[in-house]
């Protein structure tokens, strides 16, 4: 008789189980978030609506205002020269013949008869060397010779024309090949001919590279892409980034009470895989792997929420804009920081409970009872001020500063959410002392427990939100009827440890009389 094995056992790392113990404990992470993924429903709503939010939020603040190169096309400098200029020739040739390939464009003002408004009569080649995003065809062809005409949309309604008819401008004929726009600017309404139809251009404008080249040197009336968009110190995708690094830190904070609490609820189950041999960094491993967990799946869901709201408002954003704007047009280098930045929080937002729950001992995370509570710190209040004050002047020098204006904005929004968390516990209200109404745990006045033994026995692991919304409904009417003092309810006191009645979690209790009842 002869065995054998199917598989070659995994080889265990010496003292903490190495890899198989790690790539067990994720697993069973990941188990027990798809089977209590409904207690985490608030965090993964967050972290979810944040994301979605960010996505289009970024796409919408950076492509609502118009492209870098509107009215450039793919060229890094631009000549305008008006059309009477009796130099106007000489001048373009120039250019040619000192800087190679140009693009000319020609326009010239025609109005709409019984109409203030005009429109452009435009000779411009569509296949020229640099301006054929200026130029896009929604319909039709375009002119291929001097007897056709390319109008938009705005210009073929106002003239009741379309494909096929017959245009007549200034004496000449010419058939509507094509309905073209200008993606960079909607608003542009022109008619497009062959390069050489306008005889007497208003305004004539030559599209060229110079590199390296500085364009005042070259002339007054030529201009660079950065020169001619106003000046903007903090361009949209830092403020997106900064308001997104704000939210995921705001988030973060509210995910450390879900993680703390689901610790909790899973005090027993972590106890018993400590019993089983786990080691601290074992049962913190799966914490932070439900964390992680957590935060990688609210931020896909959240992606493609985002992706699909961007997809259905993005119409509008065009009508809005005045110029087109990419299905998949987004800013993809903030929309992935952003997205890592949501899972980084979630991590980090389970780390603290991770350390809180290997600090309980085994025996009693297996008996369920909670950490006593502990008493706030308030020596970070001058931590607190000082992140205020770093916060406070990064955000100036964010303001006047054209040159690292970014880094500063969001440093400084960093710092203010670390000056905010430093600064809560000191702001957290204190009440006043009343006789004969005793405090909670977390302490707020109870009016629902007496001042006895059972009020200071109440579970310490609910939060003090909502210890507070308990006692202030009840002790509120109490104070102000006055039945707190004139008719005493049954009171409670604990009897000795040697009692053999059934005890629980808070010890022997039995009802004394009210004559009988401990101070």
């Amino acid at each position: 008789m002869s065995t054998a094995l199917r598989d070659r056992p995994a080889e265990a790392g010496a003292g903490n189980g190495g890899v198989p113990a790690r790539r067990a404990v994720i697993r069973w992470a990941w188990r027990l978030f798809h089977r209590e993924w409904r207690q985490q429903i608030l965090v993964l709503a967050l972290i979810v609506v944040a994301v979605a939010a960010m996505v289009v939020g970024a796409a919408v603040a950076t492509n609502t205002p118009p492209p870098a190169n509107a009215g450039f096309g793919t060229a890094d400098d631009r000549a305008t020269f008006q059309g009477t200029d009796p130099q106007l020739a000489s001048q373009i040739a120039a250019l040619q013949q000192r800087f190679g390939h140009i693009d000319v464009i020609e326009n010239q003002t025609v109005a709409i008869p019984g109409s203030v408004e005009g429109y452009e009569l435009r000779a411009q080649n569509p296949h020229g060397p640099f301006g054929q995003p200026m130029l896009a065809l929604v319909s039709g062809s375009y002119p291929t010779g001097p007897g056709q005409v390319a109008l938009t949309g705005g210009v073929a309604s106002a003239l009741h024309l379309k494909i096929g008819d017959v245009w007549h401008q200034g004496g000449q004929a010419r058939r509507v090949a094509g309905i073209v726009q200008n993606p960079q600017s909607l608003l542009d309404e022109f008619a497009l001919v062959v390069p050489g139809q306008v005889s007497a251009p208003t305004r004539v404008s030559v599209l060229f590279d110079a590199p390296g080249v500085d364009p005042a040197s070259i002339g007054p009336n030529v201009e660079t892409p950065s020169s001619a968009a106003p000046g903007n110190a903090i361009n949209p995708e830092t403020i997106v980034l900064a308001a997104a690094t704000l939210g995921m830190l705001l988030i973060a904070l509210v995910a450390v009470g879900g993680f703390t609490v689901l610790a909790q609820r899973r005090l027993r189950s972590l106890g018993m895989l400590g019993a089983l041999g786990a080691t601290d960094k074992h049962i913190r491993l799966v914490v932070r792997a439900n964390g992680v967990v957590v935060g990688v799946v609210g931020t896909l869901t959240g992606a493609a929420l985002g992706l699909a709201a961007w997809l259905a408002y993005r119409p509008r954003v065009e009508s809005n804009a005045h110029h087109v704007i990419g299905a998949f047009q987004l800013p993809w280098v903030v929309i992935a920081p952003a997205m890592a930045l949501a899972v980084v929080a979630t991590f980090f937002a389970a780390a603290r409970p991770a350390r809180a729950v290997t600090r309980v001992p085994i025996v009693a995370a297996l008996s369920g009872r909670p950490a006593p509570p502990k008493r706030v710190s308030r020596a970070a209040a001058p931590a607190g001020l000082i992140f205020l004050v770093v916060a406070f002047v990064l955000l100036g020098v964010s303001g006047g500063n054209q040159q690292g204006g970014a880094a500063a904005l969001v440093l400084g929004f960093v710092a203010l959410t670390v000056a905010v968390i430093l600064l809560s516990p000191c702001a957290w209200p204190r009440w006043p002392d009343w006789p004969g109404v005793p405090r909670s745990p977390c302490g707020w006045p109870c009016g629902t427990w007496p001042a006895t033994g059972l009020a200071r026995a109440r579970p310490s692991g609910r939060s003090a939100s909502a210890c507070s919304s308990r006692s202030s409904s009840v002790w509120l009417p109490r104070r102000g009827t006055g039945t707190s003092s004139t008719t005493p309810g049954p009171t409670w006191r604990r009897t000795s440890s040697s009692s053999t009645r059934p005890t629980g979690l808070m010890g022997p209790m039995v009802r004394a009389p009210a004559d009988r009842a401990a101070p």
